[in-house]
């Protein structure tokens, strides 16, 4: 999709955030166009922050029930 505002001609694989990813457009209904890619990366960024932490809950959980 490329739209023209004043003699600039802006094309929507421009509009990215700061971690590469396009940002993505709603259309108002809930549903949010991803493409495989970008869902790839979120749910390794998801991965990275709750594995861990469910990791050292369920250790110090382990840690208090043999004391």
């Amino acid at each position: 999709m490329t739209t023209r505002n004043s003699a600039v001609e802006v094309s929507s694989s421009d509009f990215k955030d700061a971690h590469g990813l396009n940002i993505v457009q709603d259309d108002g209904d809930g549903n949010a166009d991803w493409s495989k890619d970008e869902e790839k990366k979120l749910v390794q960024k998801v991965d990275l922050f709750l594995l861990p932490t469910i990791w050292l809950m369920y250790l110090l959980s382990y840690m208090d029930r043999t004391k």
